[in-house]
């Protein structure tokens, strides 16, 4: 049984590589994913979530923005 996860992330460098693991193991399912300021603004963090899920063809992980 894959571990079901939500991943809360600032999406710069480190998070989209965490997002692109996350998202390519079996051992995983990516409920999720929220995002934050952090390495940038809570806008942009978002878009480069969306932007990594879309190079990955997983359009289909629901997004939601937090706090800025």
């Amino acid at each position: 049984m894959r571990e079901e996860i939500i991943l809360d992330v600032d999406t710069g460098h480190d998070d989209a590589v965490a997002i692109c693991l996350a998202c390519a193991t079996d051992e995983l399912k990516v409920l999720g994913i929220t995002t934050v300021a952090g390495n940038s603004t809570v806008e942009n963090t978002t878009i480069n979530t969306l932007k990594v899920l879309t190079l990955l063809e997983k359009t289909n992980v629901p997004v939601a923005r937090g706090c800025h």
